[in-house]
């Protein structure tokens, strides 16, 4: 970094350290889905995941009538089922894909806020 970010690092408490250390460290995948899955808005995420499963647990019966078909109207009913579960899936992966960004997107702001209270506190100081 820069002798102004050594020289706010010093200046800080060891709790203050370790809190930004923590907000400091990238999140990964994982850390993100498990972060989804904390909060006011958990309870969407497990409805996300629940209703996902459950359309490719239909998704899998679907294909499997699909496969056991012999006439073509029949067949076409099962594959547009097929493709309204993929569809759905893939929706469903959106939405999740779009909570997790706005968690990250919090983490960020909250890496900021603290960097500009750090900075405040250090000039408060001078």
């Amino acid at each position: 970094m820069n002798n102004i970010d050594e020289q706010i690092r010093k200046a800080l408490t060891e709790e203050d350290q370790k809190m930004l250390a923590e907000i400091d460290s990238e999140a990964g995948l994982f850390e993100l889905i498990g972060m989804t899955f904390k909060g006011k808005q958990a309870w969407m995420t497990s409805y996300i995941y629940f209703v996902g499963f459950t359309v490719a647990a239909a998704g899998v019966y679907f294909v499997i009538q699909y496969l056991g078909t012999s006439d073509i109207k029949s067949s076409l009913n099962w594959a547009l089922l097929i493709i309204t579960c993929l569809l759905t899936i893939v929706i469903l992966k959106i939405f999740a894909w779009q909570q997790m960004q706005k968690l990250e997107l919090l983490r960020e702001i909250k890496r900021l806020e603290m960097r500009i209270m750090l900075v405040l506190a250090e000039q408060k100081k001078e």
